[in-house]
């Protein structure tokens, strides 16, 4: 009887300790998410010294933060990041490896950050998976493998990580360390994408922008949204080029102008183009409008008003030209409506014919042509505009018809 009851208040004892400790991390939770450090401190420290794996993680952060106003304490956050780990906390064990992998508070070793970015996975971080993945992927501190490289990519994917479904489904597409399976690549990048990864939704617009624009656009619209610089621009080229969508100079421009206000500078050459060809676009439309009027001053309505289409020549013509003599290739298209719409916004007539390489394709070279390369590249500054010199191409006519 006399054990019995020892037993019974020994019990006793040992569950009031854990309801009593239970209270105290969160105590020390709560303190720190509220943003009450000094008293998250003292109330962490004491748990953290009895080996309580959150209150030591919560330390951890704190020292990184800075403790008391001082400077982030770097080898104090990597010895309570290894108390915390030791007890199997994941978030900690995943830090722990990011340290040793920078060699933040403790000398780099790749091998202990390997230990913990393993140990962390394992316990289902979906970022340690992610970083682990990437180790494997590009052979760095481990054996190169790609299949153990996609399968963490997929496992994170799985828990959520954003930027592990896009890199699992560009994985599945390209058949890398997998099977290709287009329906499942584009499984995994629209649920990317639909949770606000922009990088995802610019990838969805490189896919379907030829077969599906609609669709195309609205992710392109919605990564340009988000602050990516690279759907802005590819944005320009849509609504400039006019393929996929109905033309529109001014939003493509507006599209462009974003895209380098996002720090894109490749994006200038093409906003240059637009504007250059918004201007012409501008010039034609007051000439125009003055030589109707002048027209039917002396000739009514039987004004003839419609645009010029110039010839194109075709493969027969550029196998004549002598192979070895240079020429400028000032726009490569897919349709003839497309040359002749760039050939008209930059007034271009003069100088410029359209060539049909094949089907869909569609080049734009000078009338000229040059035995010597140096006088090709005189003609760029001499006559171009500085939207297309930029972006001409003196080449070869021979090596039009052999690519």
């Amino acid at each position: 009887m006399l054990q019995r009851l020892k037993l019974i208040i020994a019990t006793g004892v040992t569950l009031l300790t854990s309801g009593t400790l239970a209270a105290d991390t969160q105590n020390c939770l709560q303190a720190y998410t509220a943003g009450k450090e000094a008293q998250a401190f003292q109330k962490c420290l004491p748990l953290a010294k009895e080996g309580d794996p959150q209150a030591a993680f919560i330390l951890a952060r704190l020292y990184a933060l800075g403790v008391d106003g001082k400077a982030p304490d770097w080898e104090k956050v990597v010895e309570w990041l290894r108390l915390s780990s030791a007890a199997n906390h994941a978030e900690a064990a995943y830090n722990l490896a990011i340290a040793y992998q920078k060699g933040k508070g403790t000398a780099a070793d790749p091998q202990q950050s390997l230990k913990y970015y393993r140990q962390s996975s394992e316990l289902g971080n979906p970022k340690a998976m992610r970083n682990l993945a990437m180790l494997y992927e590009k052979g760095k501190g481990v054996d190169k493998d790609i299949g153990q490289a996609f399968t963490l990519y997929q496992r994170s994917a799985e828990s959520g990580l954003t930027d592990s479904q896009l890199k699992a489904g560009l994985m599945l597409l390209q058949g890398e360390g997998v099977e290709k399976d287009p329906v499942a690549a584009r499984r995994w990048i629209e649920k990317s994408a639909d949770a606000g990864n922009d990088n995802a939704q610019l990838a969805l617009g490189v896919l379907l922008i030829d077969f599906d624009p609609d669709t195309a656009i609205h992710w392109y619209a919605k990564a340009a949204a988000a602050g990516n610089p690279y759907a802005a621009h590819n944005l320009a080229l849509v609504y400039s080029e006019g393929q996929s969508t109905p033309q529109d100079l001014y939003q493509a421009l507006t599209y462009a102008r974003t895209s380098l206000e996002l720090g894109n500078r490749a994006t200038q050459p093409l906003y240059d183009r637009i504007q250059a060809r918004i201007e012409a676009q501008d010039a034609r439309q007051q000439g125009s409008g003055e030589s109707v009027k002048a027209g039917s001053e002396k000739a009514g309505d039987d004004t003839d008003n419609s645009p010029m289409i110039a010839e194109i020549e075709g493969l027969n013509w550029l196998k004549a030209q002598p192979p070895e003599h240079f020429v400028v290739q000032l726009a490569r298209l897919t349709t003839s409506e497309g040359a002749h719409r760039f050939i008209r916004d930059f007034n271009l007539e003069p100088i410029a014919r359209t060539v049909k390489l094949g089907q869909d394709d569609y080049v734009i070279l000078t009338r000229d042509s040059f035995v010597v390369k140096a006088d090709a590249h005189n003609i760029l500054k001499a006559q171009l505009p500085t939207a297309l010199a930029g972006e001409a191409w003196v080449r070869r006519y021979r090596s039009l018809y052999k690519h």
